[in-house]
């Protein structure tokens, strides 16, 4: 486990009525402590579970998997805000890691094809206007980023169904120990796939000693062994079971019996 305490200063009294100081739970904060390698934010849409969560990358300074840098995503502009009034305690720093939402997958995806795109672009280019020396040394090093990319990710990601293309990337990005933070990672798999994630996940804690902390509606993530469900709910965090919480309760209820549900609605 790396990141051990979480809590939060004093903020503006002028912006108390903007977002994110505006949130129930960001009015009420008082700390979260992690015990467990494998921490999970569960909680409604909009309880604040993916605010904190962003609000830990912005201050932790690791990578965004996406489109933009965290500091140039406009959708994060109230995680950074929040992110200058976090205190954060850390039992090892590091600098490895990454932050993720599902619905930025696409875009990294494609900035991928993009860059190996643009590499085999430059690569004509050189064939096309090199004179003299060893062109295979002016190659070599283009080459070679373009070849570690596609072994890395596979040519074009793209191509792959979103499960693969995301499983895909968590096997390529999770090398070494360091903070992973991942929202709804479920978004984007299959119950299957979830199983496969949660197996590399559990292999990475032991192996590097990695912490993850995952936002997730997914009953499934939510039950690894050894882990720890932080429940976000009315305002308040409270560390529970996962069988306390409301996705698990209402699951069940519907494998059970989804006629006594249904008929409910």
């Amino acid at each position: 486990m790396i990141l051990s305490e979480l809590r939060l200063r004093n903020y503006p009294e002028e912006d108390k009525d903007k977002y994110p100081w505006n949130l129930p739970l960001i009015k009420n904060f008082e700390e979260l402590l992690f015990e467990k390698s494998i921490s999970f934010f569960v909680g409604e849409n909009g309880s604040g579970k993916s605010t904190i969560l962003e609000a830990i990358a912005a201050y932790s300074g690791v990578p965004i998997a996406g489109s933009f840098r965290l500091e140039d995503d406009e959708s994060l502009e109230g995680a950074n805000s929040l992110a200058n009034y976090l205190s954060i305690r850390y039992k090892e720093k590091t600098h490895h890691g990454f932050f993720v939402r599902a619905e930025d997958f696409i875009g990294f995806a494609r900035s991928i094809k993009n860059e190996i795109k643009a590499l085999d672009k430059e690569i004509e280019e050189v064939k096309e206007t090199f004179t003299g020396g060893d062109i295979n040394l002016t190659l070599g090093t283009i080459e070679g980023e373009k070849n570690s990319l596609i072994k890395r990710y596979s040519k074009n990601m793209e191509e792959m169904s979103h499960g693969e293309g995301f499983l895909k990337f968590f096997t390529s990005r999770i090398t070494a120990k360091g903070i992973y933070l991942i929202d709804e990672p479920e978004a984007a798999l299959s119950p299957t796939r979830q199983l496969s994630l949660l197996s590399l996940i559990m292999e990475k804690v032991k192996e590097t000693g990695s912490h993850f902390i995952i936002a997730t509606h997914s009953p499934i993530f939510m039950s690894v062994p050894d882990s720890e469900v932080f429940y976000f709910e009315e305002g308040q965090v409270s560390k529970v079971d996962y069988k306390e919480t409301e996705h698990y309760k209402l699951t069940k209820a519907i494998l059970m019996d989804p006629g006594i549900v249904m008929r409910e609605l």
